[in-house]
Formats: structure tokens, C-alpha cells, sequence
């Protein structure tokens, strides 16, 4: 194929306009926030960043899947992925689980050491739509609830206050 100037220029022209597009819509102005980011006060109301309040007597549900726990309750956390959980210290919570794709997991809440915390681990379930569940006191050493079989990707914080 024979490269002509004129063809050349062309293409150096639509390059330089593409990348300039580019760079505009990566540099390009981020206040799109809508009223459901933010707070009355413009506090930021993303579940990911915060956590999700959960009150005592609770019932948390999860479906377990390889790569998330995926809330279905309450409400606050249902379609959240490894939503962060703030529970209330001395609190008494369940903490419920559903095999959502027929692979082996289980549930166990970890300190800051990686470590179950009070033998707080469910059995291994790998039947889709089998489920186990714990009951707990919420304590302050409680930081994540995890598979153990799926740590890097279904994995979620728990704050306690």
C-alpha cells in the first residue's frame, strides 16, 4: 500500500483530534455528583467508602459467590458487593450465607491477625442454595468477615463502635 502526503496528513490530523478528545474527557470537570452521592451536608453516602450502619438484632444476609458476598439483607446493603459493615459493639447480630454458584465456601469473622475470632467460622458448603449462618456478639477485634477459600476477593470490613 502506498502511503501518499495527503493520506499521511489525514491521519496525523484524526490522531491529533482523537487524543485530544481523550485527554479532555479524562481532565474534564468531576462535579456529576448526583443528590444520591451526597448527604444533606455533602457528605459522601457511597456504601464502598463509609460502611453501612447495621443495627443490633439485625439479620445479615449474603449470597456467596467466588468473587464477592453479595448483600441481600437489609435493605442498606442489598446489591452491595463486600459491602463494609458497621456493627454495634456488644451488639448481637446473625450473620447469614447462601451458596449462590455450587463452589465451596464458608463464613469466618477475622481480627486484625487474620484469626477467627471466637471459633466464628460456619462449615464448608459447596450445594447451590445451601446455607449456614453464625450468631455473634458484635467486639472490637472483629475487622473482616471472609471465605477462607476466596480470600482476595470475597472479603468485606466490619467496623465496630
Amino acid at each position: 500500500m502506498k502511503v501518499t502526503g495527503a493520506s499521511l496528513a489525514t491521519a496525523v490530523v484524526t490522531g491529533a483530534s482523537l487524543a485530544t478528545a481523550v485527554v479532555a474527557g479524562c481532565l474534564g470537570d468531576d462535579d456529576d455528583e448526583t443528590a444520591a452521592d451526597t448527604g444533606d451536608d455533602g457528605t459522601d453516602t457511597d456504601a464502598g467508602s463509609n460502611g453501612i450502619e447495621i443495627e443490633a438484632g439485625t439479620e445479615i444476609v449474603f449470597d456467596g459467590y467466588t468473587h464477592h458476598w453479595a448483600g441481600l439483607e437489609p435493605d442498606a446493603i442489598a446489591g452491595d458487593e463486600n459491602p463494609t459493615l458497621i456493627l454495634e459493639e456488644g451488639g448481637e447480630y446473625t450473620m447469614e450465607w447462601i451458596n449462590a454458584d455450587g463452589v465451596t465456601h464458608d463464613l469466618q469473622i477475622w481480627d486484625e491477625s487474620d484469626d477467627v475470632v471466637d471459633d466464628l467460622a460456619t462449615d464448608s458448603i459447596n450445594e447451590e442454595g445451601d446455607s449456614d449462618s453464625l450468631e455473634f456478639t458484635a467486639e472490637s477485634e472483629m475487622v473482616t468477615y471472609v471465605c477462607s477459600y476466596h480470600v482476595g476477593t470475597q472479603v468485606g470490613d466490619l467496623v465496630v463502635e
